[in-house]
């Protein structure tokens, strides 16, 4: 059959529309004065962008299972024997196409949960995310969500003193330096001044582009496809885990929720006892934590508690904890905020947020470091077991050019879902590369209240109850947070139990404040790399890793009831939830629904499952069959090339990472250092 529209035949087109309707229904005789019921998929042509990404993003074997799933559902045959029934899905009347998704989201077979998925989430995240002709969303006044004032925005502009001002090759081109730090984020910034500041020439790859509060628009569908790896459609797999990783100036750093903790003792003691990481645990050490510490200013003065935040404090309180030791204020890396911090996780147009956009990358800058952005390392150059440099390619205004990079020391920092592959592209196949993968592997919890949340306003993180997190042995248990969810990415995570349904949960979304479930992960993923180059994600929760984090669901959910929550629900597709939405709770139904979260446990593609701290694939370790790295951050196989980034710790450090990985990097640029001067 003849192929057209980006890859897509007509037949697999009306597939895909029927497919999106299915899921976002046009639904008659609700009260609708804003219209968010009587409008469709389709009514803001989101199967043609989902058309452009599978085309443009999706990886060759990824395209190819979506054009399955289109024939399956249109396959008499194959639907014989998958549901019993001989039809076609766009020949079902409407109630049997919802039935029928149902029965794959719901079904044993991981397959057909797999291929739910792949449809589900792309058609929800782009019906409330995506931008008409007025950059707006028709859909936003009927959640009670504003969007961002361009008025604001337009006020707001980069400080000269903060500006980078990078090397745009015009030609293949080729370049010098003492050191080559490829990525941008909290480990490669941080290395890069370091060094830059010591008088070495440092030359900084970054894949993403240069984005700044010059051009930051505080859209969603924007930022994830800007400024996000994998254009914000980045999963494992298995699609279990949506994966959430900055490609931008500044990493992850820009873009993620401004919590600043410093690595806890006893996982320093243990990259000390089990990987050799000497003196992590001694003062000097401890020094390199506070400069870190002191350069993203963080601390609590701009760590006041929004709505959302207030449930998971309100609920502590009433429940007896204890603040400083069951639950506290947390530290953020964050100065003159003001509380005007609603679209920051797409890029702070208040240079607030104290990333190393406006931290170590200038500090580099101005100490002579020279930057290429929307440059991707294509390998590390290595000779006899010891790296020369970087084969890279920049990409921009439609042209690729070759740049070489000849460099003494290389340092890969490009997050710890790039830096394997990198490694592994560039023939370094060991076998400590890639393996050790840890997530934080995390869920939530959703509550509806009677009151207005907007849990998308103000300070996106400022309470953390740790109470359950030594529940289980080596600090696995659980911890609970607050996710600043926008509309795109609750449509995606919220479970999907009808169209209607899901319509009235979004509805309700100005009401709802939800409580993530993180865990300290037992286990232990990989990353490998496709025909392309490009890294997949093997990642499977084991027994434990699933008891905490179903541990970790409940306690939430007990959290959000003493703060008065009317309806309490999970992310799982069954209709896991409690609360008719306008009175107290029950103690009685409260009870069986915490028997029922027990029973209904974790399990992939069951339960919306993400991870935002991807760290430990290429660790740190004495033996270089179960590690990346030395101890001291060097590849075990090849000289001069460093680790600089989350994928050197052996173990998760229990806390969100990013001064964690700060003040590795800072040790690492140590090392470094005294390889450079022959100390």
């Amino acid at each position: 059959m003849e192929m057209g529209n980006g890859g897509f035949s007509p037949d697999e087109r009306r597939t895909l529309q029927t497919l999106c309707d299915t899921l976002v229904p046009r639904i008659p005789g609700v009260p609708d004065p804003q219209g968010l019921f009587g409008r469709a998929a389709t009514d803001l042509h989101v199967d043609e962008d989902i058309v452009g990404i599978v085309g443009n993003y999706l990886a060759p074997d990824q395209r190819a299972d979506f054009h399955r799933l289109l024939r399956t559902v249109e396959s008499p045959l194959l639907n014989l024997v998958l549901t019993g029934r001989p039809s076609r899905f766009t020949r079902l009347p409407a109630e049997a196409r919802e039935r029928y998704l149902l029965g794959w989201a719901r079904s044993r077979l991981p397959v057909k949960r797999q291929g739910f998925h792949a449809i589900k989430r792309l058609t929800e995240f782009l019906f409330y995310a995506k931008l008409m002709d007025d950059q707006r969303n028709p859909n936003w006044p009927a959640l009670g969500y504003e969007g961002p004032d361009d008025a604001e925005r337009a006020r707001n502009r980069h400080p000269e003193e903060l500006r980078i001002v990078p090397f745009i090759p015009e030609q293949e081109t080729t370049l010098q330096a003492d050191v080559c730090v490829v990525g941008s984020g909290a480990g490669g910034g941080t290395i890069a001044a370091k060094l830059a500041q010591a008088g070495h020439k440092v030359i900084v790859l970054e894949a993403g582009s240069y984005r700044t509060p010059d051009n930051f628009t505080q859209r969603e569908a924007e930022a994830y496809d800007a400024m996000f790896q994998g254009h914000g459609v980045l999963t494992t797999k298995d699609l279990a885990f949506g994966v959430l990783a900055g490609q931008t100036a500044g990493g992850s750093t820009t873009i993620n929720w401004m919590i600043a903790l410093k690595p806890p003792v006893w996982a320093r003691q243990e990259w000390e006892r089990d990987a050799g990481m000497e003196g992590v645990t001694a003062p000097a050490f401890e020094a390199m934590i506070d400069e870190v510490w002191a350069r993203v200013h963080a601390t609590q003065e701009e760590s006041q508690v929004n709505p959302s935040n207030d449930v998971l404090r309100r609920g502590s309180q009433a429940l007896g904890y204890r603040e400083g030791v069951d639950y506290d204020i947390l530290f953020r890396n964050a100065k003159g905020c003001q509380q005007r911090c609603d679209f920051c996780f797409f890029g702070c147009i208040y240079n607030a947020k104290q990333s190393t956009l406006v931290t170590y990358l200038p500090d580099a800058y101005h100490a002579g470091a020279r930057f290429l952005f929307d440059t991707k390392a294509d390998h590390v150059v290595v000779e006899a077991g010891v790296a020369r440099g970087v084969e890279a390619t920049y990409r921009g205004g439609g042209r690729e050019i070759p740049v070489h990079i000849k460099a003494k020391q290389v340092v890969a920092a490009g997050s710890a879902l790039q830096t394997p592959a990198l490694l592994l592209r560039s023939g370094i196949r060991f076998p400590g590369v890639g393996f050790g993968l840890r997530f934080d592997p995390t869920t939530a919890i959703f509550g509806q209240f009677s009151e207005p949340v907007r849990f998308w306003k103000g300070p996106m993180q400022t309470v953390v109850v740790t109470r359950f997190q030594e529940s289980d042995e080596a600090h696995h248990g659980p911890w609970l947070e607050v996710a600043p969810a926008h509309p795109g990415l609750a449509a995606l995570a919220l479970p999907w139990m009808g169209g209607r349904a899901h319509k009235e949960y979004m509805a309700n979304l100005a009401r709802s404040a939800n409580t993530i479930v993180l865990v300290r992960d037992w286990t232990e993923g990989r990353v490998t790399i496709d025909a392309r180059g490009e890294p997949v994600f093997d990642y499977r929760l084991n027994p434990r890793d699933r008891r905490n984090l179903t541990r970790g669901l409940q306690e939430a959910a007990r959290i959000h009831r003493a703060a008065g929550a009317v309806r309490i629900s999970t992310l799982r597709m069954e209709d896991l939830a409690v609360g008719d939405g306008t009175s107290p709770i029950g103690q009685n139904e409260f009870d069986a629904f915490l028997e029922r979260v027990g029973k209904a446990g974790v399990g992939e593609n069951r339960l919306a499952l993400f991870t935002a701290h991807p760290m430990g694939s290429a660790r740190a370790g004495r033996d270089p069959k179960s590690s990346a790295a030395k101890p001291t951050g060097e590849c075990h196989e090849v000289r001069n090339l460093w680790i600089g980034d989350g994928s050197i710790f052996p173990t998760a450090p229990g806390v969100n990472p990013t001064i964690s990985i700060m003040s590795v990097a800072l040790r690492t640029a140590g090392f470094i250092r005294e390889r450079l001067t022959g100390r």
